[in-house]
């Protein structure tokens, strides 16, 4: 399988090999709209009253729809084997991690509102980038290190206007930077889990992780939502929200999450964690767009109601939206560009997995 491509590859190998296939293209497209809808679907959802970030009752069919990806074993031959054959504890300690990450995430996105959250989430591409460097043993040319530095300035101009939205909207951006962090630490490790070493098959990787996290998520709404089911019940309730529409949200969540979990771990031995995560770049120019044409429409019956203005276009926003789309693209340019890594000697060989852009 091909390991740690860039996304944008030099002309002459665009044209040919396992990327340029229907199915991976399709599976591309997969996560590009999935990743698109997700925070539009959370706007959605707290705009219906069902957002109350200490419940999290959001979260639990966003990971229902990670778990099911386990269904997609039957399309794989490895899965004849026995889970239990698969080193299945190195995911569920990745698990643990991604709840954290996810759950900050999201908590951040209820506070800051779907476009800030973009901008700032498009950052997993240069944290990606980091980790591969200490974890995975990559170079990084002077040309990415400038990219780098250019997403870190676009997360910066979007932390200074956030003082300005009020201490919930900062505190929703600090949220999303850290849990940014988290996850893309889990997928760095997770390709380390998938492709080297111990292999486990991207499916079941995907699917133990987020069986983990339900069980986790599942604890919390026992011990702490349920008790305090009012905090969203009265809100939807005031939002004007049935119970018809908020299975609808929610089941919305849950089919989003599975396509995108799903076409992230198909894609995740075919172009690697930081190929990946530039196509955060591409989701969060989609996302800021929508969330203004959507929210942010004075005459529309959603801006009336939440009269949000943190989901409203502003030039600093826009800066920023620049600045980080800006660095992610020169980011994966400069990673095409980049000459290919020389072989490692035998014996550093089996030390550690050099970047040679295939699997052992």
């Amino acid at each position: 399988a091909e390991l740690a491509r860039p996304l944008l590859a030099p002309a002459r190998a665009a044209v040919s090999g396992p990327r340029a296939s229907p199915l991976v293209l399709l599976a591309l497209v997969a996560y590009l709209g999935s990743g698109i809808s997700q925070p539009l679907m959370m706007s959605a959802v707290r705009l219906a009253g069902l957002g109350d970030t200490s419940c999290q009752l959001y979260m639990l069919p966003y990971y229902i729809g990670q778990a099911a990806t386990g269904f997609l074993v039957v399309c794989e031959p490895e899965a004849q084997r026995p889970w239990t054959s698969f080193p299945l504890h190195r995911c569920v300690l990745i698990a643990v991690i991604s709840a954290i990450a996810q759950n900050m995430n999201y908590a951040g996105n209820m506070l800051a509102g779907s476009g800030v959250f973009a901008v700032v989430y498009s950052s997993v591409t240069v944290w990606c980038a980091l980790l591969s460097r200490l974890l995975l043993q990559r170079v990084l040319s002077p040309a990415q290190w400038a990219a780098v530095l250019s997403v870190f300035a676009g997360l910066a101009i979007v932390g200074a206007d956030a003082r300005h939205d009020g201490g919930q909207v900062f505190s929703g951006v600090c949220l999303v930077v850290v849990g940014s962090f988290l996850h893309a630490f889990t997928h760095v490790v997770s390709e380390l889990v998938s492709v080297r070493g111990g292999k486990v098959p991207p499916q079941i990787n995907c699917c133990v992780q987020g069986l983990t996290a339900v069980a986790l998520v599942g604890a919390w709404e026992c011990a702490y939502t349920v008790p305090h089911m009012d905090k969203v019940l009265e809100p939807a309730k005031a939002a004007g929200t049935s119970p018809e529409e908020a299975m609808v949200l929610l089941g919305g969540l849950a089919v989003g999450n599975f396509v995108h979990a799903a076409s992230f771990f198909y894609l995740l031995a075919r172009i690697g964690a930081v190929s990946a995560g530039v196509a955060k770049a591409l989701q969060a120019v989609a996302v800021f767009l929508l969330t203004h044409l959507l929210y942010c429409d004075e005459e529309s019956l959603e801006y009336m109601l939440s009269q949000d203005h943190s989901q409203c276009l502003t030039p600093a926003k826009t800066l920023s939206l620049v600045v980080v789309v800006s660095g992610a693209l020169a980011y994966a340019l400069a990673t095409a560009a980049a000459p290919a890594p020389k072989a490692a000697a035998p014996r550093e060989r089996n030390a550690r997995a050099p970047d040679t852009g295939r699997s052992r």
